[in-house]
């Protein structure tokens, strides 16, 4: 909820923006005429000097997550200040507070005594309120984790996602870093494999201390914190415990997420979301971190090709100063495996094209995370929209989609298509599943094999995207 102090010709573009974009807003005016006018405009409006603790309770306070102190009086803004700062001690409550400013030499003074951002009469008045919503917003939520902190007592458990990726690496350093400067220690956890060499190398080049979740004893910890992740679905906490800190930019439908602290925001990367969470709780930021929160987003982006949002881009923008350009080329270009070569040079022999669909069957393969490599690889050949591309590691059949098609999203195509025989799922231009060896029935030789895992994940998914006919129409044609 915005609560909006002073509602003059600034105010009230200040609340018209904040209106469209379908914000709750109060708004806190002296003025009894303009106090009916803005009534009539549809607003919520408190009469009464906001200077004035009585006031601002009759107006929630208690509930104003964000205030904007937009009188043009600095007189006023202060004595504003004071009856807020003891509002604040008495209820509880700590507010992301906005003040407006005609000279750029008030913006230390006010900080001084509680104001979190200034902003000039001209940026104001040219939409500025409604285009830092989603950074005020960051703000707020900050603050609300800072303070839930201060109640856990012992050590946390960061969960990462299983077979974390660089971002989900990145989150995890940030996550333990922003800990450790309100006196929380914390251990790193995953599971699955760290298997491409970009993640490795990430490894290895920032000395991390990652715990496989079979070595650690989940109940133990005095709080749990999933990062990059939301749901047990995708994690190795045991479902009986439920998770305090959620932070992750996947969509998730809400019924599905609980913790004590949830922060699901739809942005390119969950890194955008970690640096945001060190930059406004004022935490150094040191060469290696921001280095490893721009490569999460980087590659969470496809290097802002993909699904990058205003955030994304600011947050780069923040690192970048301290980002070690030497040490983001060293991970973003290991040197490739032999095995991962000879996945990608098998997926290039194997590969089959129908109608912008490209699916190669890679057969067995030691690095599952090559098959995702692959994917990426073969994207890029001419006259392919969408790649498919499978093979077996032991047991399972991994599965990997990637797609510059608009009109389709291929996370939603291969749940649909594979969930009935495993799992699957992902985002609209890049996804992947999984499925058990032993869908495939017993088959016995390596040629048989890899015929089956073609009609099971090939043809299936052919089928889905209606390339080819479903097997049971062709089967009637004849």
């Amino acid at each position: 909820m915005y609560l909006l102090l002073g509602c003059g010709d600034v105010g009230l573009a200040a609340a018209n923006q904040l209106k469209e974009s379908g914000a709750e807003i109060t708004i806190v005016d002296r003025d009894p005429k303009r106090v009916r006018w803005l009534k009539e405009m549809g607003y919520n409006v408190v009469e009464g000097d906001f200077s004035s603790q009585e006031t601002l309770r009759n107006a929630e306070i208690i509930r104003a997550e964000i205030i904007l102190l937009l009188t043009s009086n600095y007189r006023d803004t202060a004595r504003a200040l004071v009856a807020i700062e003891a509002l604040k001690k008495q209820l509880d409550i700590d507010p992301v507070i906005v003040a407006r400013v005609e000279d750029d030499s008030d913006v230390e003074g006010l900080k001084r005594v509680g104001v979190t951002e200034a902003l000039p009469t001209s940026q104001i008045l040219a939409g500025s309120v409604f285009d830092r919503a989603s950074e005020l917003e960051m703000m707020m939520r900050e603050k609300k984790l800072r303070a839930m902190l201060r109640q856990i007592q012992g050590k946390v458990a960061i969960v990462l996602q299983t077979n974390p990726d660089p971002d989900a690496i990145a989150c995890g350093m940030a996550m333990k870093h922003y800990l450790k400067t309100f006196g929380l220690d914390a251990d790193i956890i995953y599971d699955g494999g760290i298997g491409h060499q970009q993640n490795r190398a990430m490894v290895n080049q920032f000395g991390l201390e990652l715990i496989t979740a079979n070595k650690v004893k989940f109940d133990s910890y005095a709080a749990h914190a999933l990062v990059d992740v939301a749901t047990h679905a995708n994690c190795s906490l045991p479902k009986e415990i439920e998770p305090t800190i959620v932070i992750d930019h996947h969509a998730v439908p809400s019924a599905e997420v609980k913790a004590r602290y949830v922060d699901v925001t739809l942005v390119g990367a969950a890194s955008t979301l970690l640096t945001n969470y060190v930059k406004y709780a004022g935490v150094n930021m040191d060469s290696p971190l921001a280095t490893a929160l721009a490569f999460g987003i980087l590659t969470d982006t496809a290097d802002f090709s993909r699904g990058a949002t205003a955030l994304d881009f600011k947050a780069f923008e923040f690192l970048l100063p301290k980002v070690s350009h030497d040490v983001l080329n060293n991970i973003q270009n290991p040197p490739h495996s032999p095995d991962t070569l000879d996945v990608l040079a098998r997926a290039i022999k194997a590969s089959k094209v129908k109608g912008g669909y490209l699916i190669s069957n890679v057969g067995e393969v030691k690095d599952r995370d090559a098959i995702s490599q692959a994917a990426d690889y073969l994207l890029s050949r001419e006259g392919v929209l969408t790649t498919l591309v499978y093979g077996a590691v032991k047991d399972t059949i991994f599965i990997s989609a990637r797609t510059k098609d608009v009109r389709m999203s291929i996370g939603e195509v291969l749940r649909s298509t594979f969930n009935e025989i495993g799992s699957a799922g992902g985002h609209a231009e890049m996804a992947g599943g999984q499925v058990p060896v032993k869908v495939l029935g017993k088959q016995t030789d390596k040629r048989s094999i890899r015929a089956a895992m073609d009609r099971e994940i090939g043809v299936r998914f052919l089928e889905a995207v209606g390339v080819v006919k479903p097997r049971q129409q062709r089967k009637s044609n004849k």
